[in-house]
């Protein structure tokens, strides 16, 4: 009996390792070969920042205007190495994003098998990460759900942040198991010190996702441990207190690097806190596993629509069982849900409160605390002998052969998803211009789509030509470049007749190429503006 089960799981240990290996194949490959395929222009900004700081040779090019942040590592900083040496961003970029996606998932499988998961649990969760999330809703010609843009594919700023708040959570629970530390540990304390500096020092996001959670939830332990302040602690409890104190620190020195643009966000009504509470927070958390309700019944879409559900009603299950018992689940692996969870609410309540954005990418976080509890839930069957631990990894290997198949598959396969981009950027260079203008969702995406041979500019509406102030170079316009020169303005086919009634009485406009999703029109005269 021992042989067969040690035989099972080794058969389940191998499928899920098969499965992750595929799947981590599938995102090197992407990256490397249809990294301009699936960009959106925020994404392919970051490659075009990587050009700049190469060309400028500073990690902040002055001429660089970001969008709410203006971070001193990233993404960009490492492509701009590979920039230099290929010369073409696409490669660089891919290849940039591979190193931080395999860095990211090597940490994250250490992060589970620290806390205590066994190889099995481990690889089943990551395998989940990876596989889970589906693409219900396909946007813009994008085709990968929006969790693997982050963490895998285009991998960038909430992937280094994924990693800082896995290695956090590490530290701080050594820490205050341990009681004492040592040369390796103030090394370490010392690394996360400055990486927790250098990733604050791009904004709010590292306040609100590693280092606001982990200051509260040790507030509360020692509260609860100390039964209300009214019992002493070991000394050596206080490490951990003075990590998440350094941790606050950091962000404090963050604070004097002007890297955040002005993001004014205002305090909503009441009714708007409701209803945001109660729809729109969970909305964008559902969304962000790829849950939409426009899946055709009898389809595939369907099928996996019914499968996310499920797949949440086994979290919710895991959470529920933890709270009301969840006796043989060790502690670390409690307080570390416990912070991922507290992460998640902290978000919620800014979302809430205030008018900022309800992006389904804020709460990445839900991600890992729903691997995480299926992590758990394998692991607290096997110790129960019950065969539910099985058919938990059976299930997800299952779900991820399905996925290759309704996401993956035209991923890695589709060569005209942006074929009207192609079409515009070939008729640029064939036309020998350039620079262009088009508004921010298309302009980024018609540079990269030919690795940066035509340069786009963006407005915020094609029709009313000033510079959009929102990642991109001041070099790219007037008085950077002079007046009179030949220049392309590419518009929205249903945007033609508001353009052309703006430049009606313009002599030197001319519609010099369409398809069905733009029309070119060249002109002798640069009429954006940059204010």
């Amino acid at each position: 009996m021992k042989r067969w089960k040690r035989t099972k799981e080794n058969l389940l240990l191998g499928g899920a390792l098969l499965l992750l290996a595929i799947y981590l194949g599938v995102f090197f490959y992407l990256n490397m070969a249809k990294y301009a395929q699936h960009v959106d222009s925020d994404i392919a900004a970051e490659a075009l920042l990587a050009r700049e700081i190469w060309t400028e040779k500073t990690l902040t090019p002055d001429d660089w205007v970001g969008s709410t942040e203006r971070y001193l590592f990233g993404m960009p900083m490492l492509a701009s190495v590979f920039y230099g040496m290929t010369g073409s961003m696409q490669t660089a970029a891919g290849i940039a994003c591979v190193l931080i996606g395999a860095a990211f998932s090597a940490v994250f499988y250490w992060f589970l098998r620290r806390l205590g998961l066994s190889p099995l649990a481990s690889a089943v969760s990551l395998l989940a990460l990876c596989a889970l999330p589906v693409n219900g809703l396909r946007n813009d010609g994008q085709m990968v759900p929006f969790v693997m843009l982050l963490l895998f594919v285009f991998a960038d700023y909430y992937a280094l942040h994924s990693i800082l708040i896995c290695l956090t959570i590490l530290f701080y629970l050594h820490l205050k198991e341990r009681g004492r530390v040592n040369r390796r540990d103030g090394v370490l304390w010392f690394f996360l010190f400055v990486a927790t500096t250098v990733l604050a020092c791009g904004g709010q996001r590292c306040l609100q996702m590693v280092v606001l959670p982990l200051v509260i939830l040790e507030a509360v332990a020692l509260f609860l441990e100390s039964k209300r302040f009214t019992e002493k602690l070991p000394r050596g409890r206080f490490l951990a207190s003075g990590f998440a104190g350094t941790q606050m620190v950091a962000y404090l020195i963050s604070t004097r690097y002007r890297g955040q643009a002005d993001y004014v966000v205002f305090l909503n009504r009441p009714q708007e806190a409701v209803h945001r509470l109660f729809e729109t927070v969970p909305a964008a958390i559902l969304e962000g596993f790829g849950v939409a309700g426009n899946a055709r019944v009898g389809t595939l879409a369907s099928v996996m629509q019914i499968l996310i559900w499920a797949f949440l009603g086994l979290v919710g299950y895991g959470l529920v069982r933890m709270i009301r018992g969840g006796r043989n689940i060790p502690d670390r692996q409690k307080s570390a849900l416990a912070l991922l969870l507290t992460s998640l609410g902290i978000t919620a309540f800014i979302v809430v409160m205030t008018s900022a954005e309800a992006a389904h990418n804020y709460f990445l976080v839900s991600w890992f605390a729903a691997v995480l509890v299926t992590g758990i839930l394998i692991d607290d069957f096997r110790r129960e002998k019950s065969a539910f631990s099985a058919v938990i990894c059976l299930a997800v290997c299952l779900f991820a052969l399905l996925n290759l198949r309704y996401t993956y598959r035209d991923a890695v396969t589709t060569t005209d998803n942006l074929k009207e981009y192609e079409e515009v950027a070939d008729f640029l260079i064939g036309e020998g211009i350039e620079y262009g203008y088009a508004e921010f969702w298309d302009a980024e995406r018609i540079c990269l789509i030919r690795d940066g041979a035509v340069t786009m500019g963006h407005t915020y509406l094609i029709e009313d030509p000033k510079m959009y102030w929102w990642i991109t170079s001041t070099k790219w316009y007037p008085p950077n470049l002079p007046e009179h020169m030949r220049t392309a303005y590419v518009v929205k086919t249903e945007k033609k007749d508001v353009f052309e009634a703006r430049f009606a009485e313009t002599q030197d406009m001319e519609l010099a190429f369409e398809n069905e999703a733009f029309a070119v029109y060249l002109s002798d005269t640069n009429y954006v503006k940059i204010q």
